[in-house]
């Protein structure tokens, strides 16, 4: 098939709204660089504050594109993209917790995220779940060959661990977006995630208050967390009405919950990396993005949000609300 043949498959199958959703997507990019120039010009902010906004925004202009093209060319590009982060994340976790000379437990993760990607490219849930036991046998079986019982569990538990943080709980992310009807749903759910993230980091910068979880995350405070679920769920609740006008999730009632929802997994996932990063003593997992620290470090709240809100929606769609 040639280029032009594969860009027309691609283009036939993308719904216009995914077109709203990344073009908004990039007109908050642009926003977001004129405030920043803007306030740096004005002397607004502080030598210090505007460099880190800077560093965000490079690393932004990145991974906007990095994330809105594989869900336009359809399942196969979804499944290529989350195998290929699935692998760096899972590196960065594995150098991080001291296992990633381990050729033995690399390559059964490697396995369970080709069965991921496998998965969403077939839109097959069995398969999806069936990753998580294969993966905890591989583990198991294959490190008693090392013949090194001293730190068997340490090494087995941090394995299935890692995967579950960057194969299984990403998967339940692809999957919601592997039927061409989901894809406009997986575009949706991720631009609301990040900008929860892009609310709470201002709000913690203006509103501030007490901390919320000081010996886990210093950082993050309680005025961030109230003040990113109230503009996250009007996000929500407003680009849903749109975007799923005559449909079950179109609904006020549904969106308002749902919006609360996506702010609250998406603040746990970020303190449950937290946690991890605290209890290893570091700061970020790698620096491979600047201004975001690594790849698993920017992903944190997604790993959590994501098989919290597939498994939400999926229960919508099994019981659905009454007219």
């Amino acid at each position: 098939m040639t280029l032009p043949e594969l860009t027309q498959a691609a283009a036939s199958h993308i719904d216009p709204r995914q077109l709203w959703l990344a073009g908004a997507a990039i007109a908050a990019l642009v926003v977001g660089w004129i405030v920043t120039v803007s306030l740096h010009r004005l002397g607004r902010t502080s030598p210090g504050l505007h460099h880190e906004l800077v560093l965000r925004l490079r690393t932004w202009t990145l991974i906007i594109p990095a994330t809105t093209l594989p869900i336009l060319l359809g399942p196969v590009g979804i499944a290529a993209a989350l195998l290929a982060l699935g692998f760096v994340c899972f590196r960065e976790f594995a150098r991080a917790v001291g296992i990633h000379l381990d050729r033995f437990l690399l390559t059964s993760v490697l396995t369970g995220l080709v069965m991921v990607a496998i998965a969403i490219a077939r839109h097959d849930s069995q398969l999806l779940l069936l990753s998580a036991p294969v993966v905890g046998l591989l583990t198991a079986g294959t490190s008693v060959f090392k013949d090194q019982p001293h730190g068997y569990l340490k090494r087995v538990g941090l394995t299935n661990l890692g995967f579950m943080l960057c194969g299984l709980w990403p998967g339940h992310l692809g999957f919601l977006g592997s039927s061409s009807s989901n894809a406009t749903l997986l575009l949706w759910f991720i631009l609301s995630i990040e900008l929860n993230d892009v609310f709470a980091f201002l709000s913690g910068k203006l509103i501030g208050g007490p901390r919320l979880c000081p010996r886990t995350s210093p950082g993050k405070t309680r005025g961030g967390l109230v003040g990113a679920m109230i503009l996250t769920t009007t996000f929500v609740t407003l680009s849903g009405m749109f975007l799923f006008d005559g449909q079950a999730l179109g609904r006020v009632l549904l969106l308002i919950p749902l919006g609360a929802l996506t702010s609250l997994s998406g603040a746990l996932g970020d303190l449950i990396l937290s946690s991890i990063k605290r209890d290893l003593r570091l700061k970020d997992l790698s620096q491979s993005l600047p201004g975001h620290g690594g790849m698993l470090d920017r992903c944190d709240s997604l790993l959590f949000a994501a098989p919290v809100i597939a498994l939400t929606l999926g229960l919508i769609d099994a019981f659905p609300p009454t007219p």
